[in-house]
Protein backbone atom coordinates (compact mmCIF):
# COMPACT_ATOMS: atom_id res chain seq x y z
CA UNK A 1 0.00 0.00 0.00
CA UNK A 2 2.90 2.38 0.71
CA UNK A 3 4.06 2.03 -2.89
CA UNK A 4 0.63 3.12 -4.11
CA UNK A 5 0.82 6.17 -1.88
CA UNK A 6 4.22 7.11 -3.30
CA UNK A 7 3.00 6.49 -6.86
CA UNK A 8 -0.12 8.56 -6.24
CA UNK A 9 1.94 11.41 -4.83
CA UNK A 10 4.17 11.41 -7.90
CA UNK A 11 1.14 11.40 -10.19
CA UNK A 12 -0.30 14.26 -8.20
CA UNK A 13 2.85 16.34 -8.67
CA UNK A 14 3.07 15.54 -12.39
CA UNK A 15 -0.63 16.35 -12.86
CA UNK A 16 -0.13 19.71 -11.19
CA UNK A 17 2.77 20.54 -13.54
CA UNK A 18 0.74 19.28 -16.50
CA UNK A 19 -2.18 21.53 -15.56
CA UNK A 20 0.04 24.60 -15.23
CA UNK A 21 1.87 23.89 -18.47
CA UNK A 22 -1.33 23.17 -20.46
CA UNK A 23 -2.95 26.34 -19.27
CA UNK A 24 0.07 28.50 -20.01
CA UNK A 25 0.75 27.10 -23.47
CA UNK A 26 -2.60 25.85 -24.78
CA UNK A 27 -5.20 27.37 -22.47
CA UNK A 28 -6.52 23.87 -21.78
CA UNK A 29 -7.42 22.78 -18.28
CA UNK A 30 -10.19 20.14 -18.40
CA UNK A 31 -8.12 16.97 -18.94
CA UNK A 32 -5.23 18.06 -16.65
CA UNK A 33 -7.73 18.99 -13.93
CA UNK A 34 -9.41 15.59 -14.14
CA UNK A 35 -6.02 13.89 -13.84
CA UNK A 36 -5.14 16.08 -10.86
CA UNK A 37 -8.38 15.29 -9.05
CA UNK A 38 -8.06 11.55 -9.69
CA UNK A 39 -4.45 11.54 -8.49
CA UNK A 40 -5.42 13.44 -5.35
CA UNK A 41 -8.30 11.06 -4.62
CA UNK A 42 -6.10 7.99 -5.12
CA UNK A 43 -3.39 9.40 -2.86
CA UNK A 44 -5.83 10.25 -0.08
CA UNK A 45 -7.54 6.84 -0.31
CA UNK A 46 -4.26 4.90 -0.15
CA UNK A 47 -3.00 7.03 2.73
CA UNK A 48 -6.14 6.45 4.80
CA UNK A 49 -5.91 2.68 4.26
CA UNK A 50 -2.28 2.36 5.31
CA UNK A 51 -1.80 -0.43 7.92
CA UNK A 52 -0.40 2.20 10.30
CA UNK A 53 -3.81 3.78 10.83
CA UNK A 54 -5.51 0.42 11.47
CA UNK A 55 -2.79 -0.49 13.94
CA UNK A 56 -3.25 2.82 15.74
CA UNK A 57 -6.99 2.27 15.99
CA UNK A 58 -6.47 -1.21 17.42
CA UNK A 59 -3.97 0.15 19.91
CA UNK A 60 -6.45 2.79 21.05
CA UNK A 61 -9.11 0.14 21.61
CA UNK A 62 -6.69 -1.96 23.63
CA UNK A 63 -5.70 1.07 25.68
CA UNK A 64 -9.36 1.78 26.37
CA UNK A 65 -9.89 -1.77 27.61
CA UNK A 66 -6.78 -1.64 29.77
CA UNK A 67 -7.91 1.66 31.25
CA UNK A 68 -11.15 -0.08 32.21
CA UNK A 69 -9.23 -2.81 34.02
CA UNK A 70 -9.47 -0.91 37.27
CA UNK A 71 -13.26 -0.92 37.01
CA UNK A 72 -13.33 -4.71 36.75
CA UNK A 73 -10.73 -5.14 39.48
CA UNK A 74 -12.36 -2.71 41.88
CA UNK A 75 -15.79 -4.11 41.08
CA UNK A 76 -14.79 -7.62 42.07
CA UNK A 77 -12.83 -6.78 45.20
CA UNK A 78 -11.18 -9.39 47.39
CA UNK A 79 -12.99 -12.43 48.73
CA UNK A 80 -13.12 -13.06 52.45
CA UNK A 81 -11.88 -16.33 53.89
CA UNK A 82 -14.93 -16.86 56.07
CA UNK A 83 -17.28 -19.58 54.85
CA UNK A 84 -20.27 -17.34 55.60
CA UNK A 85 -19.16 -14.07 53.98
CA UNK A 86 -17.58 -12.61 50.89
CA UNK A 87 -16.42 -9.11 49.92
CA UNK A 88 -17.25 -7.28 46.70
CA UNK A 89 -16.81 -3.57 45.99
CA UNK A 90 -15.45 -3.14 49.48
CA UNK A 91 -18.77 -4.35 50.94
CA UNK A 92 -18.89 -7.55 52.95
CA UNK A 93 -22.10 -9.51 52.75
CA UNK A 94 -22.41 -11.69 55.82
CA UNK A 95 -24.76 -14.65 55.66
CA UNK A 96 -26.22 -15.89 58.87
CA UNK A 97 -26.49 -19.63 58.86
CA UNK A 98 -30.23 -19.96 59.17
CA UNK A 99 -31.69 -22.67 61.28
CA UNK A 100 -33.57 -25.73 60.12
CA UNK A 101 -36.76 -23.67 60.14
CA UNK A 102 -35.69 -21.70 57.04
CA UNK A 103 -36.95 -23.13 53.78
CA UNK A 104 -34.73 -23.44 50.72
CA UNK A 105 -36.71 -20.70 49.00
CA UNK A 106 -36.16 -18.37 51.94
CA UNK A 107 -32.42 -19.03 51.77
CA UNK A 108 -32.40 -18.34 48.03
CA UNK A 109 -34.22 -15.02 48.42
CA UNK A 110 -32.07 -13.97 51.36
CA UNK A 111 -28.95 -14.76 49.33
CA UNK A 112 -30.35 -12.76 46.40
CA UNK A 113 -30.78 -9.66 48.59
CA UNK A 114 -27.24 -9.97 49.88
CA UNK A 115 -25.82 -10.38 46.37
CA UNK A 116 -27.77 -7.34 45.18
CA UNK A 117 -26.23 -5.32 47.99
CA UNK A 118 -22.73 -6.67 47.40
CA UNK A 119 -22.76 -6.04 43.64
CA UNK A 120 -24.66 -2.73 43.78
CA UNK A 121 -21.71 -0.73 42.43
CA UNK A 122 -21.34 -3.07 39.46
CA UNK A 123 -24.98 -3.49 38.53
CA UNK A 124 -28.09 -5.46 39.48
CA UNK A 125 -28.60 -9.11 40.39
CA UNK A 126 -31.55 -11.31 39.40
CA UNK A 127 -32.37 -14.89 40.25
CA UNK A 128 -33.65 -17.40 37.67
CA UNK A 129 -35.27 -20.15 39.71
CA UNK A 130 -35.78 -22.43 36.71
CA UNK A 131 -32.02 -22.72 36.14
CA UNK A 132 -31.02 -21.94 39.74
CA UNK A 133 -28.81 -19.10 38.47
CA UNK A 134 -27.97 -15.77 40.04
CA UNK A 135 -27.41 -13.34 37.16
CA UNK A 136 -25.31 -10.21 37.51
CA UNK A 137 -26.43 -7.52 35.04
CA UNK A 138 -23.64 -4.91 34.77
CA UNK A 139 -24.73 -1.27 34.59
CA UNK A 140 -21.61 0.57 35.75
CA UNK A 141 -20.38 2.56 32.73
CA UNK A 142 -16.71 1.54 32.94
CA UNK A 143 -17.57 -2.08 33.63
CA UNK A 144 -20.01 -2.18 30.72
CA UNK A 145 -17.35 -0.72 28.41
CA UNK A 146 -14.76 -3.27 29.50
CA UNK A 147 -17.13 -6.24 29.22
CA UNK A 148 -18.35 -5.17 25.78
CA UNK A 149 -14.74 -4.91 24.64
CA UNK A 150 -14.01 -8.42 25.99
CA UNK A 151 -17.10 -9.79 24.24
CA UNK A 152 -15.83 -8.36 20.94
CA UNK A 153 -12.12 -9.10 21.55
CA UNK A 154 -11.78 -12.23 23.72
CA UNK A 155 -8.05 -12.43 22.95
CA UNK A 156 -7.56 -9.13 24.80
CA UNK A 157 -9.48 -10.25 27.90
CA UNK A 158 -6.50 -10.65 30.22
CA UNK A 159 -5.38 -7.10 29.55
CA UNK A 160 -8.80 -5.87 30.65
CA UNK A 161 -8.66 -7.64 34.04
CA UNK A 162 -10.73 -10.68 33.10
CA UNK A 163 -8.81 -13.05 35.38
CA UNK A 164 -9.51 -10.83 38.40
CA UNK A 165 -13.21 -10.84 37.66
CA UNK A 166 -13.51 -14.59 37.03
CA UNK A 167 -11.45 -15.47 40.10
CA UNK A 168 -13.79 -13.38 42.24
CA UNK A 169 -16.87 -14.97 40.68
CA UNK A 170 -15.48 -18.46 41.32
CA UNK A 171 -14.89 -17.64 44.99
CA UNK A 172 -18.34 -16.11 45.33
CA UNK A 173 -19.83 -19.21 43.69
CA UNK A 174 -18.06 -21.40 46.25
CA UNK A 175 -19.57 -19.31 49.06
CA UNK A 176 -23.02 -19.64 47.49
CA UNK A 177 -22.65 -23.42 47.60
CA UNK A 178 -21.98 -23.27 51.33
CA UNK A 179 -25.10 -21.21 51.94
CA UNK A 180 -27.78 -22.79 49.71
CA UNK A 181 -26.14 -26.04 48.65
CA UNK A 182 -24.85 -27.48 45.38
CA UNK A 183 -26.21 -26.88 41.90
CA UNK A 184 -26.48 -23.08 41.95
CA UNK A 185 -24.80 -21.00 39.27
CA UNK A 186 -23.50 -17.43 39.22
CA UNK A 187 -23.38 -15.72 35.82
CA UNK A 188 -21.92 -12.44 34.63
CA UNK A 189 -24.32 -11.41 31.89
CA UNK A 190 -23.50 -9.47 28.74
CA UNK A 191 -24.40 -5.79 29.16
CA UNK A 192 -27.95 -5.03 28.00
CA UNK A 193 -28.57 -8.70 27.19
CA UNK A 194 -30.21 -10.81 29.90
CA UNK A 195 -30.11 -13.90 27.67
CA UNK A 196 -26.33 -14.10 27.13
CA UNK A 197 -23.78 -14.95 29.80
CA UNK A 198 -20.13 -13.97 29.46
CA UNK A 199 -19.04 -16.17 32.36
CA UNK A 200 -20.71 -18.74 34.59
CA UNK A 201 -19.47 -20.55 37.68
CA UNK A 202 -21.18 -23.36 39.58
CA UNK A 203 -20.13 -24.70 42.97
CA UNK A 204 -16.94 -22.65 42.80
CA UNK A 205 -15.83 -23.82 39.34
CA UNK A 206 -16.06 -22.33 35.85
CA UNK A 207 -18.69 -23.89 33.63
CA UNK A 208 -18.65 -21.34 30.80
CA UNK A 209 -16.41 -18.52 29.62
CA UNK A 210 -16.73 -16.51 26.42
CA UNK A 211 -12.94 -16.23 26.36
CA UNK A 212 -12.60 -19.99 25.81
CA UNK A 213 -15.08 -20.21 22.94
Amino acid sequence: MIFLVVFGALMLILSAFYLVNSWQQYRQWVVPTIMLVLSLAATVYCTINLPYWHHSQSAQQTTSAVSSKSSLSSATGSQADSSSSFSVNGTTAVFNQQGSGATQEQKEMYLLRQLQKAYSKMGTVNYDSSSKTYQIMPTNENTVEALNYIAQNPDQAQQAGWSNLTSSLNQTSAQIKKIVGSGYSLSMMKPNDDQTALYTAKDGKQTYSIVNQ
